[in-house]
């Protein structure tokens, strides 16, 4: 009897830690599919972002006469760095700030080609300098002066 007992004891652990195996490994599998979507969702979150601002860029080009400076105009924030060329700045909510304190950066390109406007956007990590979003407009000039 004591026997059986003992056998039956043995037999009840080896249940509960292949019991406890199988749910360790369930879980293992399910903390990893959590921080994929959270990681995902991330990142979905940084493209929504990169494509409302490339888009606003291209916009603000289309509804004004096309040349640099009626698009700084509207975006006071913007780094002029030649006639073809601005930087904004963003923090980590996408919220326009100076360059030290930023996560990402918006990179804009103007460039003209007879009565045609060409405006390359770039929205990128800073950190990485990964390229989150790039946006092509065109504008026609009535004129190729602008």
């Amino acid at each position: 009897m004591n026997d059986v007992g003992r056998s039956r004891t043995s037999l009840f652990l080896m249940e509960m830690i292949v019991t406890v195996l199988f749910f360790s490994l369930a879980s293992a599998v399910c903390v990893r599919c959590f921080v994929n979507a959270h990681v995902i969702g991330q990142e979905t979150q940084e493209l929504n972002h990169a494509v409302a601002i490339a888009t606003g860029y291209a916009e603000v080009m289309r509804g004004t006469d096309g040349d640099i400076d009626s698009i700084i105009a509207v975006y006071p924030e913007a780094i002029k760095g030649n006639e073809s060329y601005f930087s904004v700045f963003y923090d980590e909510n996408f919220l326009p700030c100076d360059a030290g304190s930023a996560k990402y950066m918006g990179d804009v390109t103007l460039s003209p080609n007879g009565a045609v406007q060409n405006m390359n956007v770039k929205i990128a990590r800073i950190a990485d300098s990964t390229v989150i979003y790039e946006l092509e407009a065109t504008k026609y000039m009535n004129h190729p002066g602008g």
